[in-house]
């Protein structure tokens, strides 16, 4: 299992519309593309400038599900249309597993 999470931080002239169409193109996303297996979306609560908008986590059965994810035209749809122009940052990790702590 492969997830990828990514954080996007957004241009001062997004709206909250550019905001909840990305979160909702992401969530599309599921049933579309092979091997992705869950999708979570959170938006900043704007508690803090400087602040990253939106963060997102996908899980993917597997290391080619994921690749295969970044050429689908529903991926590509998204970045091109709601992503890209609404955007001054974005950062990603692909990772296996978490290690969690807890007291």
């Amino acid at each position: 299992m492969i997830t990828h999470i990514g954080m996007l931080t957004f241009a001062p002239t997004a709206t909250d519309a550019d905001r909840q169409a990305i979160a909702d193109g992401l969530a599309a996303m599921l049933g579309q593309i092979d091997g992705l297996t869950s999708v979570a979306v959170a938006q900043d609560a704007g508690l803090k400038d400087g602040n990253a908008g939106l963060i997102f986590q996908l899980s993917f059965d597997s290391e080619d599900a994921w690749r295969n994810y970044g050429a689908h035209p529903a991926h590509q749809k998204l970045v091109a249309e709601r992503i890209a122009p609404v955007i001054v940052a974005k950062s990603f990790l692909q990772t296996t597993g978490f290690a969690e702590v807890s007291l």
